[in-house]
């Protein structure tokens, strides 16, 4: 498990699709920001499917806006 830190509306954005595995409750970091552990094989898919200057928060929203949130997890 590796621990990330990603926006509110990230962890919202994905929240009922984090399985036992992760944090089910985040911890909250400073300015809104939530820390949720992910299995190292999800963070390794964030790093890849991230584009140049993106957050992993930008990524998971890119990729709930585009209804392929089930990228992370394949």
């Amino acid at each position: 498990m590796i621990g990330v830190t990603i926006s509110a509306d990230a962890y919202a954005a994905i929240a009922a699709a984090l399985h036992s595995g992760a944090a089910a409750k985040p911890e909250l970091a400073p300015g809104r920001e939530c820390r949720v552990w992910l299995p190292r094989a999800i963070v390794e898919r964030l790093r890849a499917l991230r584009e140049p200057g993106e957050t992993f928060s930008d990524v998971i929203l890119r990729l709930t806006e585009r209804g392929a949130s089930a990228a992370l997890t394949r």
